[in-house]
């Protein structure tokens, strides 16, 4: 997991993180209607999502096995919870093949990590995450979700 703010620049990623930033940086995600936006064909898309935030003690959390996500911030505040990749659990919700993402039981000792407008979380294939959290009262958000096909 890499947790930063977009106007940071003096870290370099991997080409294709660095892509994806790039294009955030260049791109106005904020006047888009949510739905799905091309970047690198398949290689690389852009989920644009306006979802209410919930109260952390709902909500399980999930992981991927062939995306890393760019979860970033446009407006409002949002909560993420966070836990390194776990083999050992075991999907209460599979859909991977169809899907690439499963959900597991919400786990003791989660991270709580919260964004503000201009912060981007990172999480890697298997590394869990609760996205879409209430800070305080719910509220809307407005995010932009890369997906990067891992290689």
């Amino acid at each position: 997991m890499i947790l930063g703010h977009l106007n940071h620049t003096h870290t370099k990623f991997a080409d294709h993180i660095e892509m994806a930033l790039q294009h955030l940086r260049e791109t106005d995600y904020l006047l888009r209607e949510p739905g799905k936006y091309p970047i690198n064909d398949e290689q690389m898309f852009a989920l644009v999502q306006d979802p209410m935030t919930q109260s952390w003690e709902t909500g399980f959390p999930e992981f991927h096995q062939r995306h890393i996500d760019v979860q970033y911030l446009l407006s409002g505040e949002e909560a993420l919870g966070y836990l390194p990749a776990n083999p050992d659990l075991i999907p209460h919700d599979d859909r991977l093949q169809e899907r690439d993402i499963a959900f597991v039981a919400q786990q003791p000792h989660e991270t709580k990590i919260v964004l503000t407008p201009g912060m981007y979380a990172i999480f890697f294939p298997g590394e869990l995450h609760r996205p879409c959290r209430a800070v305080k009262l719910g509220m809307q958000i407005k995010k932009v979700v890369i997906k990067i096909l891992a290689k």
